[in-house]
């Protein structure tokens, strides 16, 4: 529901609209409650009219004039238990609504390309679910209702004004209307500003959660004063923005709130004069003067609604961003793989606008290993990660069991396919549930014959409560080899035919290399495996290794024919000859040190 043409307020009030379209009736409900609470807020307005109008009678009753205070009292009351419940259904369909959002985000999350999450920051994924759907509930539970109410309240009041003196009513209105218009303005021209200063205030917390997260690291390299610095350009830049949008809003504020509430100015000396020519009688004038001041007040809280309605602008554009993201196409009739293999057929690919993988072509037999080798960036990872399909090729195919992974349904495909990365996901649970990842329906034997098999059992028994242990979030209180050693036991326990290996023991130290290795030989036997390589040693007896450079397959083969060949894999062997030399005592620094 965004439309271009129309005003950023409207086209945010249309959009939680729609969103709470569902729950109708008790949103009408709210609004209606509502507006009788903003009318009966006139009460006391109208108690003292009735009685100046009475004292202004020669022979004022004092019975009526009780009347009218006992009235306006009710009136009071009525307002607050009318105003509560009006509060009260419109959290009810806000919060209901939020539980919907939340699912609907989490629904698409499941549907979309996995190379989404590659293109956000997980931080900012996680601020949409959380943070933003509960600043929506600001604009589903009070905004909403709030906003129609200020709405229909004074078209309410207007008509009865008017059936009293059409003419006082149009000079109550004249400078309402105006104070509103100039609300609109303000709030048109103070658009882009309010969006530079919400991307000012993200760009803020990001360098001040950047600052707290990495000042150990800055001031172990003495450069605190470095970062200091940049926070406080961003914080200067924020205060110097909102310092000018105040400066520049304050005096126009000030006289659309002028104009919203001053309505007396028009009234009174035109009520005067009108009384005096015998226009109108003594009560009617009473009437309006004492209305007026209360019908300025029904007014008095658009601009903040207005406002208010304006922050809501780019929460709504972050949860919009998410629940228009493109979908993974699943075909209608979708196949299942044959076998274990996998092949690339010519493909090409490209991300963010830059050439990764330029026909590629490959085959693993079952059973077989392929390893992937190259410099940094040569589109390792990227064929790993299309196997999965995380995204879809743009040219070619990739086929898996025979079948192309587009005619697959995603979950057919995740089940044949096993992947073990560096960057190891542990989410907050148990030892067990997080091995249990790889089939949920696990029993406590199998979860344990998996931890066996990938030498996690050990130190899972000596954790306070070995499998029942609960983990903090991304597994903290384990080291980086056990962190592995799970993900591991979970692959094992998944049993899928083919096996991506993003080098498993790449950051793992020498006692939780040999265990690490130990364990992936296990996992790998009888499957097919792909393994994305950074210590050339642990692919020396790879079927077949493909050399990659510049997203292209430049050098094929085995580990002896390719150093023979003296190519780009030979100059990589060479160089991780001498890095294990250097590692292991035959480097410089081996050599200086007493």
């Amino acid at each position: 529901m965004r439309a271009g043409s129309m005003p950023p307020v409207l086209t945010v009030f249309l959009r939680l609209v729609a969103m709470m379209q569902r729950r109708r009736g008790p949103l009408i409900v709210s609004v209606a409650a509502g507006t009788l609470a903003a009318l009966l807020s006139l009460s006391p307005h109208i108690a003292v009219a009735l009685t100046l109008v009475e004292l202004f009678d020669g022979t004022p009753d004092g019975g009526r004039i009780g009347l009218y205070a006992l009235l306006g009292a009710i009136g009071v009351v009525g307002r607050h238990l009318a105003y509560g419940l009006a509060m009260l259904v419109s959290h009810r369909v806000a919060y209901a609504t939020q539980y919907e959002l939340r699912r609907s985000l989490a629904g698409k999350l499941a549907r979309v390309p996995l190379g989404f999450f590659d293109q956000r920051a997980k931080g900012a994924l996680r601020t949409t679910l959380l943070n933003d759907v509960d600043m929506a509930e600001d604009g589903m539970a009070h905004l909403v209702p709030e906003t129609l109410a200020a709405l229909l309240t004074p078209l309410l009041a207007f008509a009865a004004m008017a059936t009293l003196d059409w003419r006082l009513a149009l000079l109550v209105l004249a400078p309402t209307a105006t104070g509103v218009w100039l609300v609109g303005a303000l709030m048109r021209r103070g658009g882009e500003v309010t969006r530079r200063y919400q991307a000012m205030s993200a760009r803020m917390a990001h360098v001040a959660a950047e600052f707290a997260e990495g000042l150990p690291t800055l001031r172990s390299f003495n450069q605190s004063n470095q970062a200091l610095e940049r926070a406080r350009t961003a914080f200067a830049g924020y205060t110097a923005l909102a310092i000018d949008w105040l400066r520049r809003s304050v005096a126009p504020a000030a006289v659309a709130q002028l104009f919203l509430v001053g309505n007396l100015m028009l009234v009174a000396p035109a009520g005067v004069l009108m009384h005096a020519d015998g226009m109108i009688a003594t009560d009617t004038l009473i009437v309006f003067l004492v209305l007026s001041i209360g019908f300025g007040d029904l007014f008095a809280g658009i601009a903040g609604l207005a406002h208010r309605l304006t922050r809501q602008v780019a929460v709504l554009d972050r949860i919009d961003g998410i629940l228009e993201a493109p979908e993974l196409p699943v075909p209608a009739m979708p196949l299942l793989p044959a076998d274990g293999s996998v092949e690339f057929r010519d493909v090409g690919f490209s991300y963010g606008g830059r050439r990764v993988l330029d026909g590629v072509s490959f085959r693993v037999e079952p059973g077989r290993c392929l390893a992937l080798v190259g410099p940094s960036g040569s589109g390792k990872s990227t064929i790993a990660k299309l196997i999965a399909r995380f995204h879809d090729v743009e040219e070619g195919s990739v086929l898996v069991g025979g079948t192309d992974v587009r005619c697959m349904a995603p979950d057919g495909l995740h089940a044949h396919v096993a992947m073990v990365f560096q960057d190891v996901f542990l989410f907050a649970g148990t030892v067990r549930d997080n091995i249990r990842l790889g089939r949920p329906d696990a029993g406590h034997d199998a979860v344990v014959a998996a931890a066996v098999a990938a030498g996690a059992h050990g130190f899972i028994t000596r954790l306070p409560q070995g499998y029942d242990t609960p983990l903090g979030e991304l597994g903290q209180g384990l080291s980086g080899g056990e962190r592995q050693r799970l993900s591991i036991a979970r692959a094992i326990l998944k049993d899928a035919p083919i096996l991506v290996l993003d080098e498993a023991t790449a950051f793992a130290d020498a006692e939780n290399e040999a265990l690490i290795q130990d364990a992936v030989a296990r996992l790998a036997a009888g499957r097919t495996v792909i393994v994305i390589a950074h210590r050339l040693s642990t692919i020396v007896h790879a079927d077949e290794i493909l050399v990659l450079d510049g997203g292209r397959v430049v050098e094929r083969g085995r580990h002896a024919a390719l150093v023979a060949a003296d190519g780009v894999y030979a100059a990589l062997w060479h160089a991780h000859e001498e890095a294990h030399r250097f590692h292991h005592g035959g480097g410089r620094l081996a050599e200086a040190a007493p």
